[in-house]
């Protein structure tokens, strides 16, 4: 069994990846770490965990993670994550990092667009995007993955299949993307305005051409289209708790003449051999309560022939397969199990 250490347990990643490696055949919990909740038992400081676990939460320090885990995923960000990852690496055990400190491969882009000083970054060539529908093959040989963030999963993965086959441009990319709440976290921030009241029956962007994860995102969408891109990226606030929904707009490729069929055919034999995403024939087919508490993303596009235009829909839930659901997707990767173990028929 793979022992598994979860650093910031108690937030809501961090419980998702409890309830994902309490139903995983090939995994169990060795170790749960908490800045805030050190020496209390997880199911006092989660409730909803009662009678499924009783570990009592520790520091969040490398000496309680070396020597007792398999791998140790990340559930915090910034100078925490850049302070452990060096030694659990150097101790031997496998990182998955849930927050955005080795999604960019270079310091100085992320400290233009995270504002902090990247403390490690030697380690950001070695990291390795961990996108398993793009990724797979490099995942399986990591020892530190940089999971993608939740936006960037389904802005990428909305248009890779089409570059990859030719049938979009590359330039003009735009995507227009709404969150629920939750992608907030769990501990409320005064500047988010994320509370309730803030939020019910209203929707706002945020973010405008400054969110931090453009860079992701056109990292992603360059290396499926095999050169630099530069992208258009709207983030909305959603009155819902949970999922994002995406819709990216794109132009034919030059001397392409596209109809709908063409797509869908591109993007299901694009996505065969990855077992988390479903194409639809219909955009109206792709709601984020579809994909709720599931590890799912799914799939649709539209060609407008009297705008020229091709528009794709995805819908994921953002804690899952925007977090804690694709890290341990990684995790299967990389320790050679079957890639739907933990994920397959659980709410998480």
């Amino acid at each position: 069994m793979i022992r598994v250490g979860i650093v910031g347990a108690t937030g809501q990643v961090g419980e998702g990846l409890i309830r994902a490696i309490l139903g995983h055949p090939g995994a169990k919990l060795a170790v749960l770490t908490s800045a805030h909740a050190t020496g209390q038992r997880i199911d006092k400081v989660l409730p909803v965990l009662r009678g499924e676990c009783e570990l009592v939460t520790v520091a969040q320090d490398p000496a309680e993670l070396v020597g007792k885990v398999d791998v140790a995923f990340l559930a915090t960000k910034g100078p925490e994550s850049m302070k452990l990852a060096p030694p659990l690496l150097a101790g031997g055990v496998k990182v998955i990092d849930i927050g955005g400190e080795f999604r960019l491969s270079s310091a100085a882009d992320y400290e233009k667009w995270y504002g902090e000083k990247h403390t490690c970054p030697e380690l950001l060539a070695e990291a390795v995007y961990g996108l398993p529908e793009l990724f797979a093959e490099k995942v399986a040989k990591a020892k530190l993955v940089a999971n993608p963030g939740c936006y960037p999963t389904g802005s990428i993965l909305a248009v890779a299949p089409l570059l990859r086959a030719g049938l979009v441009d590359s330039e003009g990319l735009v995507f227009d993307a709404h969150s629920g709440l939750s992608g907030a976290g769990r501990t409320y921030n005064p500047k988010s305005d994320n509370l309730y009241v803030s939020c019910n029956e209203s929707m706002r962007a945020y973010g405008v051409g400054t969110h931090k994860h453009i860079p992701e995102i056109e990292r992603g969408v360059g290396t499926a289209a095999g050169r630099k891109v530069t992208v258009t990226f709207v983030p909305h606030l959603a009155p819902m708790t949970y999922g994002i929904h995406t819709t990216a707009f794109a132009r034919p490729a030059k001397g392409q003449k596209l109809d709908t069929a063409a797509l869908l055919a591109a993007a299901r034999e694009f996505f065969a051999p990855h077992p988390f995403v479903r194409v639809f024939d219909d955009p109206a087919e792709v709601a984020t309560i579809n994909v709720r508490a599931s590890n799912y993303l799914d799939w649709s596009a539209k060609f407008v022939e009297r705008s020229n235009v091709v528009v794709v829909t995805t819908a994921l839930d953002n804690t899952v397969k925007g977090a804690a659901g694709q890290a341990v997707e990684n995790m299967n990767l990389m320790f050679g199990l079957e890639r739907t173990a933990g994920l397959k028929g659980r709410s998480l």
